[in-house]
């Protein structure tokens, strides 16, 4: 199960790498929404899906798409921490 803090530390540093290109890092805060501010596109919720799988090695479910689940930082490491557990790897 990875690290919630190395969790935390690689979605910002990709989040920053591919949308916020040339922003400050203290642009980004855990708790920013990505959608309501237009850091992240539906377009580009495709891409950071597809990092998600790819680097925490997770298959992420329909109900996971949703904003709620998606939207921060934050929830996007609860979602990694949710997926990454044994219980729910089956899903």
């Amino acid at each position: 199960m990875p690290n919630g803090d190395d969790v935390r530390r690689d979605v910002r540093r990709f989040i920053l790498d591919n949308f916020l290109v040339g922003e400050p890092e203290e642009s980004l805060q855990d708790s920013t929404s990505l959608m309501t501010t237009g850091i992240v596109s539906s377009l580009a919720m495709v891409e950071l899906v597809a990092f998600l799988e790819n680097t925490f090695e997770i298959t992420l479910q329909q109900e996971d798409l949703a904003p709620e689940r998606l939207d921060s930082i934050d929830l996007i490491v609860r979602l990694i921490e949710d997926r990454s557990s044994p219980q729910t790897t089956n899903r």
